[in-house]
């Protein structure tokens, strides 16, 4: 047999004793072990190479009939320059004799190489990518001329050698990735999976077998699509087009069917895999994190929102957080909307909200603000007015919680903003109604002290002054009534007119005549002039057309221009009753046509009793509406 075929045999051998095996040090060791038999050499060994730490690790060495399995550091200085320069070329480094050698005359490298017991022995380098990374060495007792078969051998057996080591690396690291990434995915508190890009599930952790109820066996594949929801499946179907077509990251929400017919939400979180070397594509990898509380607590929150958001339109509540450090104030819709603003236009800083507030109550405002910090107040409540951007002037009333930290400086101002205009025009209205009462009962007890002097003066007996007395009071409190109808503004003429004269109506309804334009009458006319009806009314039950059958009474009255003011055209007149001479004496009711309402509301009166009745006009200016309580604004 030849020297070729017992080294392609040798190496065949060693190729079937190393294709089985998973551990890179026995790998080493029958590498050494075989060559050191083949080549009759007394150490066989495979050192790697770490240029950046200097040295040489040997973790098996075939020496003497032994395997050393300790392993051993040889730094690389120990070695001689022009040895290990040829290595680094890439160049097998060839010692026949050491004592002969020129390059080892160094004492201590001729030390180094009796304490190993090396008399002669050679190496071969491994490069890959350039760099000097492994070397395969033999040595020997004894001086030997090395061959070049010899040389060759030991190169294929370094090679070799090294790629079966990186190989079982590699095969190792990937067993420790992969066991660290199903250990993770087993601890996780999600469901982990793997995809191909046609989305083919290649991997599931035992969470997604648990949930879905499938069997181990069939929890892969494409059944896991069948768990989606079919609105979900619907919806996801054209978002991962895109996502398919681009090989990006995916994230969606979709509800999951478990194994007790329970669709939950999970969160999907994908990323693309790639192969690290070519670039390939190999699907994704992700997670599904169970997020079916959360969705129903993010529900029960908008419910709640709604609901507080409602609530705060309805009561015309605005809400707002004021970040006192950086300055910036949040604002709620129904905020904005108190101010008169659209949505999202109010400003995100303090001074937005100084902008609208006006000037004359922004000092005191700020003031109030300033000091209840200075106090370390926890509350605060003030009030102030602000201008909308139409121009409509309203009330404010603010109500709000400090925050301070650990040192007492303000961190948050949160609060309540209500429009209390209609309260403040409500006491305002309250405080002018109080005033304008107390003018009214002022006037109401003078004209009853006036009533009561006059009456007593023209009655000839106490029965007479009662019975004038008590029909010009009841008169009196029948106008009262029409005014405080009207919050005491104003009373209608015509109610005044037939508030006296209703009763005497008969059932054909011919008796009494009233005829005018609608006209309300201010409530200092209202008395005077509803006290003057009573006395012709009372007149004619007594004396005139009221006091027979027949009689009729007819009372008109129209509003005319004047020089300044409208003028009021009244008439009274009577006819069908007995006949009417001109009295002899001037009682009550003849004062108050002719003086009192000539005096208070500069009236022209003309009073004519002719036989067939009396006749009453007056005419004068219908007087303008005092500046008094106002409900309407």
């Amino acid at each position: 047999m030849g020297q070729a075929q017992r080294r392609q045999e040798f190496l065949l051998k060693l190729n079937d004793q190393l294709s089985n095996i998973d551990d890179q040090y026995e790998i080493m060791e029958i590498a050494a072990r075989n060559v050191s038999e083949l080549l009759k050499v007394d150490t066989a060994g495979y050192g790697e190479v770490y240029q950046d730490r200097g040295v040489i690790i040997v973790e098996r060495e075939w020496s003497w009939g032994l395997i050393t399995n300790e392993g051993k550091v040889e730094k690389i200085d120990q070695q001689a320059s022009p040895i290990i320069e040829l290595l680094k070329r890439g160049q097998p480094a060839i010692i026949n004799d050491v004592r002969t050698d020129p390059r080892l005359d160094d004492p201590a490298l001729q030390a180094f190489y009796s304490t190993i017991n090396a008399r002669s022995g050679f190496a071969v380098p491994i490069h890959k990518n350039g760099r000097f990374i492994a070397e395969f060495y033999v040595y020997s007792s004894v001086p030997r001329d090395w061959t070049s078969d010899e040389i060759a051998l030991v190169e294929d057996v370094a090679e070799r050698t090294w790629l079966a080591i990186e190989k079982v690396r590699a095969e190792t690291k990937l067993r420790e990735t992969e066991a660290r990434f199903k250990l993770i995915a087993e601890s996780l508190p999600a469901l982990v999976w793997i995809v191909k890009p046609n989305l083919e599930l290649t991997y599931t952790n035992e969470r997604w077998v648990t949930y879905s109820g499938l069997p181990p066996e069939g929890a892969l594949g494409h059944s896991w699509t069948a768990a989606i929801h079919p609105d979900d499946w619907a919806r996801m179907t054209e978002e991962l087009k895109p996502v398919m077509a681009n090989e990006i990251p995916y994230t969606t929400e979709v509800r999951y069917r478990s194994a007790e017919g329970e669709y939950r939400w999970h969160i999907i979180r994908a990323a693309p895999v790639h192969n690290a070397a070519t670039g390939e594509f190999n699907g994704w990898v992700g997670t599904s994190v169970d997020i079916h509380n959360l969705k129903l607590t993010e529900a029960a929150l908008r419910i709640s929102e709604e609901r507080l958001s409602l609530a705060q339109r309805a009561a015309g509540i605005g809400v707002f957080d004021w970040d006192v450090p950086a300055g910036k104030v949040t604002w709620t819709a129904e905020q904005e909307r108190l101010f008169g603003l659209e949505k999202g236009t109010f400003g995100e800083d303090f001074s937005s909200w100084e902008a609208r507030v006006l000037p004359k109550d922004l000092e005191p405002a700020n003031r109030t603000i300033a000091e209840a910090l200075a106090r370390h107040d926890p509350e605060i409540n003030l009030a102030y007015r602000i201008r909308r951007p139409d121009g409509n002037i309203r009330t404010i009333d603010t109500t709000a919680l400090f925050f301070y930290d650990d040192k007492g400086a303000p961190l948050r101002m949160v609060g309540v903003n209500i429009d209390i205009t209609r309260y403040k025009d409500a006491e305002h209205r309250q405080n002018l109604l109080i005033r304008e009462l107390h003018h009214r009962v002022k006037n109401t007890l003078a004209t009853v002290q006036a009533i009561v002097g006059s009456t007593a003066r023209t009655a000839s007996s106490i029965d007479e002054f009662y019975q004038g007395f008590v029909g010009r009071i009841v008169s009196l409190a029948r106008t009262h009534n029409l005014l405080t109808e009207d919050l005491w503004q104003k009373a209608a003429l015509e109610e005044l007119v037939k508030t006296e004269l209703g009763p005497y109506e008969d059932e054909a309804r011919n008796r009494i005549t009233i005829e005018g334009p609608h006209l309300e009458l201010p409530s200092e006319a209202a008395v005077p002039i509803g006290m003057a009806i009573h006395e012709l009314t009372t007149n004619a039950a007594k004396h005139g057309a009221l006091s027979t059958f027949g009689g009729q009474v007819e009372v008109r009255w129209r509003v005319e221009p004047g020089e300044e003011r409208p003028m009021l055209h009244f008439s009274w007149v009577e006819h069908g009753g007995p006949r009417v001479s001109t009295p002899t004496r001037q009682g009550f009711g003849t004062r108050l046509l002719q003086r009192v309402l000539a005096t208070q509301l500069q009236a022209d009166v003309s009073m004519n009793f002719i036989e067939e009745g009396l006749h009453f006009s007056m005419q004068m200016p219908i007087p303008t509406e005092p500046p008094t309580f106002n409900p309407d604004t």
